[in-house]
């Protein structure tokens, strides 16, 4: 909570990147995942 309005509009920006930088990390995560789920089929060999 910002007293000034310069402040808030900080505030709020700050929030924006936050939000938009979880969002960018987690489909990075989700890129990795996929691309080490596919080159390594753990579960096959289980079945075995």
């Amino acid at each position: 909570m910002g007293k000034l309005s310069h402040t808030s509009e900080t505030a709020i920006a700050i929030t924006f990147l936050v939000m938009n930088l979880s969002t960018w990390l987690w489909r990075l995560f989700l890129d990795f995942l996929c691309q080490c789920m596919s080159s390594t089929p753990f579960y096959a060999t289980s079945i075995s």
